[in-house]
């Protein structure tokens, strides 16, 4: 094994320097980082993390007990702790009991000794001593099963997902119901079998067959059950590794019995066919378990957290008041969503019958169809754009609370900043929030943190490295990346542009004018565009021009795409087209860095789905638009690349480790000022022709044609003219 003499031999430098190298320490010459970091590479040398952790006592390490990874509520649970610690700067080390006791006591030794600064734990021990008080382990949590004595404690309510599975199990008429659970000396076994059998016992016209097994023996268990010719109309069981060997027994040996499976689950982000599913949120226990452990304090009274039930999520649960319409028309913008949307859409159609048919407009098409809806009843269902939905509202959309006088209801749902910007034009709501997005940096995690680039940077402009938080900062950067030599990199540019049309141009321009002011009105309400803070603006984004790679891009997508094929240091796009970046293209998956962009004040984008004031079924549209924009559609879209308005989508781990801008895009719509409207008044803004202005502005700076002055001032003149 090679070590850090062997590393300073090959590199030719003192072991001294290969040690500030390697841990990011002292003041060392980009050229000897990049020879160091050669030698290191070459040699197979790591840095020894546990005698790190060794020399400065307890780490940053959260230990992890689990009986098995095999079942998969535990892999959910392991997966989103683990993402949510080291995003927090701690890492995670997975300790298996195998359901022993004898090995859970060997475990807390190791994480003993492995000097773990918290620990969350599934545990099979039924003494009553606290073995991981004895050994000294404090911040200790206890999940699923409680412990026999006292100590914190994070769960379900294991005895109502009981009860509620039974409610199930009648109203379906089963006559023979297998029950499958683990020893009921685990506490959540025992409070389910408890809610279910008091629930069933005064139904008579149903047998239950309680069946005690584990995940090693549940196959033979089945098997046992059907050669001795038990009549099973359903199975129940507890977990879902349970309903997948019992599944995978009957289509190999029992293939002719049509046998119902209902389990507890955790939270799928997609539809499963082959159970019915009762879910409970083992993705955001993981993340407050993690969050409890790095933040709770050693001492305190033992505290029981119960997370709310999700239950049977029904991905066709619609509510008709009347008989279903033959087909429902959809105007959507050409984007990521629209083609999920079509794909889902056929799970609506199941359910009513209801025929989906999504007309696809680019963004340049699509104004033109708003206008000629005006007049015309083509269609039910319109996606309208964020930035025209004031413009609109009024003209061709009708007043959901028309429909249904409950409406508002339905925004407990949905993130909270978004009523007012995606759904409320003038006091009424218009709209539901569909495809929200908003502005993000994105950037390249292995560059921004190469120490040989850092340091670079650092002797080239005497600053650090780090995300800009000024477009000053942004085209420095920009800068350094277009011009940077010395470091293998398939990075040529800084960054790019979307220029396309004039609405695509003037966002680029408005993210820059956000930057150093919250709202495009001055003190007395007016349009200000050509003030120093707009000349300012525009010569940011016309220095930025000298550090992209050949011409602009003409949509967020292509941008998108562009970032992905590995030659861009960063970029600025809106979340909703932000998952081009992992297309099958992709040459920088597990190396995309999301911040915020620079100013903290990022454009909120995307769109809203609403009634057409001319639809010929006001109530199905309304009913499709609340079915596609809640649970658990929202999130499916969001696991397949779009967006969600709904808070528990933000709550899933394998959605968010995916896409690990949601959960920036999340906390940017609140921090967002860029409503267009005046808000004093509250009148329609024709987006459309303000955009123009703008836009071409933009364009004319860019190509030359007029200075950013005169560009500006011509703009200005031209708002004025309009009066908003």
């Amino acid at each position: 094994m090679a070590t850090i003499l062997d590393v300073a031999k090959l590199a030719g430098v003192s072991q001294g320097t290969v040690s500030n190298v390697l841990n990011g320490k002292g003041n060392v010459s980009s050229e000897k980082i990049r020879i160091v970091e050669e030698a290191a590479q070459k040699l197979g040398y790591t840095i020894n993390a546990q005698a790190r952790t060794l020399r400065k006592g307890v780490g940053n390490t959260i230990g992890l007990i689990l009986p098995t990874v095999e079942s998969k509520q535990y892999r959910e649970f392991y997966n989103s702790l683990k993402y949510y610690a080291e995003s927090k700067g701690y890492s995670v080390e997975l300790f298996i009991s195998n359901n022993s006791p004898q090995t859970e006591n060997e475990m807390i030794q190791k994480a003993k000794s492995e000097r773990v600064c918290g620990l969350a734990v599934v545990t099979c021990l039924k003494s009553g001593d606290n073995p991981y008080q004895m050994a000294g382990l404090n911040k200790v949590c206890f999940v699923e099963r409680r412990p026999v004595f006292s100590a914190d404690y994070y769960g379900f309510d294991y005895q109502l997902a009981g009860s509620q599975m039974a409610k199930k199990i009648i109203k379906k008429r089963y006559r023979n119901v297998a029950v499958v659970t683990e020893t009921e000396k685990y506490s959540n076994e025992a409070e389910f079998w408890k809610g279910l059998n008091q629930e069933m016992n005064d139904v008579a016209e149903c047998n239950i067959l309680k069946i005690t097994t584990d995940q090693g023996r549940v196959s033979h268990s089945i098997l046992n059950l059907f050669e001795s010719d038990e009549e099973i109309d359903a199975i129940v069981t507890t977990n879902i590794g349970f309903a997948e060997s019992i599944r995978q027994m009957i289509n190999s040996f029992f293939v002719r019995k049509k046998i119902d499976i209902h389990t507890l689950s955790p939270v799928a982000s997609l539809p499963e066919r082959d159970f019915n599913k009762y879910e409970l949120n083992y993705s955001l226990l993981g993340k407050e378990v993690a969050a409890g452990i790095i933040s709770g304090k050693k001492n305190h009274e033992p505290q029981e957290i119960i997370f709310e039930n999700d239950g049977e999520r029904s991905w066709k649960h619609i509510h008709m008041l009347q008989k279903p319409a033959d087909c429902l028309r959809i105007l959507a913008l050409d984007s990521p969503e629209s083609v999920i949307m079509q794909g889902m859409a056929q799970f609506y159609t199941e359910k009513t019958g209801t025929k989906i048919k999504v007309a696809v407009y680019s963004y340049d098409e699509i104004y033109d169809q708003f206008v000629n809806s005006e007049i015309s009843d083509l269609y039910d269902v319109i996606r309208i754009d964020v930035r025209w939905l004031s413009w609109f509202a009024d003209r061709l959309l009708l007043p959901l609370e028309e429909i249904d006088p409950n409406i508002k209801e339905i925004f407990a749902e949905y993130l909270p900043s978004l009523e007012d910007k995606y759904s409320v034009v003038r006091g009424k709501i218009y709209a539901l929030p569909f495809s929200p997005s908003s502005q993000l940096l994105f950037y390249r995690k292995d560059l921004f943190d190469s120490v040989a680039i850092k340091r670079q940077f650092r002797e080239k402009y005497r600053q650090e490295l780090k995300i800009p938080s000024t477009f000053e900062e942004y085209n420095r950067i920009a800068a350094f990346f277009t011009e940077v030599e010395g470091y293998e990199t398939e990075v040529r540019c800084g960054t790019n542009l979307t220029l396309g049309n004039t609405g695509v141009a003037s966002t680029e321009f408005l993210t820059r004018l956000f930057s150093h002011r919250s709202t495009l009105y001055d003190e007395y309400g007016k349009i200000v565009l050509n003030d120093n803070v707009g000349k300012q603006s525009m010569a940011e984004l016309l220095e930025l021009q000298k550090y992209i790679s050949g011409k602009p891009a003409r949509w967020w997508t292509t941008a998108a795409k562009e970032f992905g094929n590995g030659n861009i240091a960063m970029m600025i796009n809106f979340s909703n087209y932000a998952s081009e970046i992992l297309g099958y293209h992709s040459k920088i998956v597990g190396n995309v860095g999301v911040a915020m962009v620079p100013g903290g004040n990022p454009i909120y984008g995307g769109g809203s789905l609403a009634v057409s004031k001319n639809s010929r079924h006001p109530e199905d549209a309304l009913a499709f638009i609340k079915w596609i924009t809640r649970e658990p559609v929202a999130s499916g879209m969001a696991a397949l690349g779009s967006v969600s308005p709904c808070i528990k989508t933000y709550d899933k781990y394998d959605i968010m480790k995916t896409f690990p801008w949601l959960e920036y895009a999340e906390k940017c719509f609140a921090l967002s000022q860029t409503k267009r409207l005046p808000d004093e008044d509250g009148r329609p803004f024709d987006e459309k022709k303000f955009v123009n202005i703008v836009g071409s502005a933009v364009k004319n700076v860019m190509s030359g044609i007029l200075s950013v002055d005169e560009a500006l001032d011509r703009a200005q003149n031209m708002v004025v003219e309009e009066q908003w």
